[in-house]
């Protein structure tokens, strides 16, 4: 396989690996933060949020991976879907960095968890998670279309193969 193919699995196996965690943290770490008492929620988030810092290299990766896909795309792969991938990502990056960035570090206040950026969070957040799972889904997309036509070519190579070898045989015959 070529090295195209192999940026092009290594970009869809980072997208569903992060749409997994985004996915996780709405119905498994969110919900958790209004169980933290209000002395504690400060601390928590702060320890949160810096635990968080490692979950952004696979995010990163799969910028640049997609980015270079554009520019080392397999044979076949359509550049407009690609694109469309880029564009859902640099999407959800800037609504990240100016919406519910800004949401989750104002969410802590001195009497603990403010409900209200928390209800926001909370009303919102599954656009974002929409987002990475439809990029993780055009993926997946792209690689089965791909594989899928790999498989026919190969197929329809062999089936060529035989037949010529049958014509082959009947000339030597002849």
């Amino acid at each position: 396989m070529r090295k195209s193919w192999w940026l092009l699995f290594t970009t869809a196996l980072l997208s569903v690996w992060n749409a997994g965690i985004i996915w996780f943290t709405h119905i498994a770490v969110y919900p958790l933060w209004p169980l933290v008492g209000p002395d504690h929620f400060h601390d928590y988030h702060l320890a949160w949020w810096h635990g968080m810092w490692p979950a952004f290299g696979p995010v990163g990766l799969m910028l640049l991976c997609s980015i270079m896909l554009i520019g080392w795309r397999p044979a076949g792969v359509s550049r407009l879907l690609l694109w469309t991938g880029v564009l859902l990502q640099l999407t959800v990056h800037l609504l990240t960095a100016f919406f519910w960035a800004p949401i989750q570090a104002s969410m802590a206040t001195p009497e603990g968890m403010s409900v209200e950026k928390y209800q926001e969070l909370m009303s919102t957040h599954w656009l974002r998670v929409v987002f990475f799972w439809a990029y993780a889904g055009l993926m997946i997309w792209i690689v089965v279309r791909f594989v899928s036509e790999r498989l026919r070519l190969e197929t329809l190579n062999e089936e060529i193969a035989r037949v010529e070898q049958g014509r082959s045989a009947i000339r030597r015959n002849a």
